[in-house]
């Protein structure tokens, strides 16, 4: 019996650590290099909607492997991934955090900041998060919830991937609901 409970507490702990409570994605992030897996980046939420309040509990991610099977990141990868995806303080109220994501420094983009801000807020009862994007100039200043990312991958003599060639933020408006893509090429 001890040990049926030690499995079944192995088995709830790593299940939660993909989908526990208070789960809310974020975005996921695509690439055009072994492009059938997919980033999913996301975050925890506590009873109140609020994050962790330790800067390396605040962003997870796994991947979704041929967009359906969830996977552990290896720690190589890992470790390249929290270099891309830089976290920065929280508010006081523990609502909202930044995200400074470095794939836009290897892109011409006229974003008047490449932090990402992420909110916690109760809507009909539900805990929801948004990655609010304020785009540029270019697209009359507008707020977007941002869903994905995409990067056309560019290699090197071996074929290995050295950045991107372009890099494609999807969301959505906030003020109008519409869909938004936009596209910044490389420096």
């Amino acid at each position: 019996m001890k040990n049926f409970k030690s499995l079944y507490i192995l088995l709830l702990t790593s299940h939660l650590s993909f989908a526990g409570p208070g789960e809310q994605t974020l975005f996921k992030m695509e690439k055009s290099y072994n492009s059938e897996n997919i980033m999913v980046i996301h975050t925890k939420t506590d009873d109140e909607c609020k994050f962790p309040e330790k800067k390396k509990d605040m962003i997870d991610f796994y991947w979704l492997i041929n967009g359906k099977n969830k996977k552990t990141v290896h720690p190589m990868i890992r470790k390249g991934v929290e270099e891309r995806i830089q976290v920065s303080g929280i508010s006081p109220e523990g609502d909202s955090f930044k995200v400074k994501l470095t794939d836009l420094s290897e892109v011409k983009h006229d974003l008047p900041d490449p932090a990402l801000e992420i909110k916690s807020e109760v809507t009909q009862g539900e805990c929801t998060g948004q990655t609010i994007l304020t785009l540029g100039p270019s697209q009359q200043y507008r707020k977007i919830n941002l869903q994905r990312t995409y990067c056309e991958v560019t290699t090197n003599f071996m074929g290995i991937p050295n950045g991107c060639k372009f890099l494609e933020l999807q969301g959505v408006d906030i003020d109008n609901g519409e869909s938004v893509s936009v596209i910044y090429k490389k420096q």
